[in-house]
């Protein structure tokens, strides 16, 4: 998947079927309806500076390489 250099938003990656499993299995909380609501139209890179807080560097990176193989 394209990430644009991090500015697809999370919108565009959860309607990916694949990026939306990885998304899910990485992120529980994004299988909420209120957070996806507040997310959807988010680019990608402010939802990586807002996740830094609860999620360690490595996990996020692997979740980016993920997300570009998908």
């Amino acid at each position: 998947m394209d990430l644009m250099d991090n500015r697809v938003t999370v919108g565009q990656i959860l309607s990916h079927p694949r990026a939306r499993a990885l998304a899910f299995e990485e992120v529980p909380a994004l299988r909420k309806p209120k957070i996806q609501r507040m997310v959807w139209n988010m680019p990608l890179w402010r939802v990586l500076q807002l996740a830094q807080d609860w999620m360690p560097a490595y996990r996020i990176r692997a979740l980016l390489q993920k997300l570009r193989e998908a």
